[in-house]
């Protein structure tokens, strides 16, 4: 693995030694990246107390995998503040549920992204990512590209194909993800008090319960609206036709419609914004980086000989992904996993009282010192030697254990295929004296709309 000239991004200020609790409260109230010190990439287990509420964080594999498999029933729930910041979108969708609810929720849903059904969704991914690179081929040479915007374009239209086909429509479309950009922008507002379990009371930031709500209505409306549609249609093959028919065909009680409506409304959420942010990652990465974007070329180049990808290249198209996954390590998605404990527990001695947060922080698991070699470059060639993958309990974009992201499959198809199509064609690259910062909230994105300089490659 050549490492000696890899590119190192910019990350957070660590500080030199860990903050205590009304420090760390206050710089997360700007950014839950912007609290840790240097010795929290190496720490294996570690406990705070912020407010009289006990703050647990599992730092090593062994402790992943206790939490999130060994124990799962005991660590199960997202904190309280967590589902009231998003049961008025989701319900009880299965994101926020826990218990039977969850249970039947992911069997009924289980089947829909099988090998099968990916493969199918993945004409979509391609036909759409095609449709994006046409639109790039009608800007000059040089056009400058909001990126962020551009890929949130790409992973909405495509989860909404895959979700609704064209019963949607493009009018309701972009309705429906400037509702869901809505009630984000809302709820972002409790983004500390979601992650760590702090009272409801504490003067965070305002909850706009007013937009939320306003959001949401919009959101379930339309979504109830094309689900009676789907139900009088001829069944086009989407995410819908498929779960109302496992639903119908299900043993037992079937889910009721705003059940249905719940779950669609979770894949919509969990199948753009992720992958829109892990994609303009991945352009900015490669900007910086020109060997391992050559390689990348010569890869896409030589599988695909001019032509669109397909499902099949994706198998062969191995580098590709690796940048992909590369890019998830230094920026994961979700960087911080939340839970909260049900019963008292013990861990390396401590006791984890009932109602204690416990978190799994994909951020330093990402890049903790003890099993990273140079943890902060970008090195895709980490995720190439099959016999060497990391650890699943250490390299968790997508969770992991029984509430694994359902969608894997699909991100990582979506996202090789989309980089294929249109890296084929396209470099993005930086223009000089361009500051690239973060942003993390809920989620992890770049600061800003991301402009890069759009630049037709040579022999495309």
């Amino acid at each position: 693995m050549d490492t000696i000239s890899a590119f190192t991004p910019p990350y957070p200020k660590r500080h030199t030694s860990d903050l205590g609790g009304l420090a760390t409260l206050l710089s997360a109230r700007r950014d839950l990246l912007s609290f840790w010190s240097e010795n929290s990439f190496r720490y294996q287990f570690m406990a705070r107390k912020i407010l009289n509420r006990h703050i647990f964080i599992a730092n090593t594999p062994e402790l992943v995998k206790y939490v999130f498999v060994t124990q799962k029933d005991n660590y199960e729930s997202k904190s309280p503040q967590m589902r009231k910041a998003l049961e008025p979108l989701l319900g009880d969708g299965l994101f926020i549920s826990d218990g039977e609810v969850w249970k039947k929720r992911r069997l009924l849903q289980n089947g829909l992204f099988d090998n099968h059904h990916v493969a199918a969704y993945s004409r979509i991914m391609t036909e759409t990512a095609a449709e994006m690179a046409e639109q790039w081929r009608q800007l000059p040479n040089g056009a400058t590209v909001s990126v962020l915007s551009a890929m949130g374009q790409l992973t909405s239209e495509i989860i909404a194909r895959a979700l609704f086909g064209t019963n949607l429509g493009q009018e309701n479309a972009t309705a429906v993800i400037g509702a869901f950009a809505e009630y984000q922008a809302a709820i972002e507002q409790v983004h500390v008090s979601n992650f760590l379990g702090l009272p409801d009371w504490l003067p965070i930031g305002s909850l706009k319960m007013g937009i939320a709500h306003k959001a949401a209505r919009r959101i379930h409306q339309l979504v109830d609206e094309v689900i009676a549609q789907g139900e009088k249609s001829a069944y086009e093959h989407t995410l819908l036709s498929e779960l109302l028919r496992a639903n119908a065909h299900s043993k037992g009680e079937a889910i009721s419609r705003e059940g249905i409506r719940n779950e669609l409304i979770v894949l919509f959420m969990a199948g753009h914004e992720t992958t829109a942010n892990a994609l303009s990652w991945v352009w900015y990465l490669l900007s910086q980086s020109p060997a391992v974007e050559n390689k990348l070329h010569t890869e896409i180049d030589t599988v695909l000989q001019g032509r669109l990808p397909t499902y099949a290249d994706v198998a062969h198209l191995p580098y590709t992904r690796a940048v992909f996954e590369e890019t998830m390590r230094l920026y994961p998605p979700v960087p911080i996993l939340s839970r909260q404990a049900k019963a008292e527990d013990t861990i390396r001695k401590k006791v984890i009282p009932p109602g204690s947060i416990m978190l799994v922080v994909p951020w330093l698991l990402h890049r903790h010192r003890n099993y990273w070699e140079q943890p902060d470059a970008f090195i895709p060639e980490r995720f190439m030697e099959p016999n060497k993958r990391p650890d699943k309990f250490l390299y968790l974009p997508f969770s992991v254990g029984p509430r694994v992201c359902i969608g894997k499959m699909f991100g990582l198809v979506e996202a090789v295929l989309a980089i294929a199509t249109l890296a084929q064609s396209f470099r993005l690259t930086l223009p000089q004296g361009t500051a690239i910062s973060h942003e993390c909230r809920l989620t992890l994105r770049p600061r800003g709309a991301l402009n890069m300089t759009l630049e037709r490659r040579l022999n495309a």
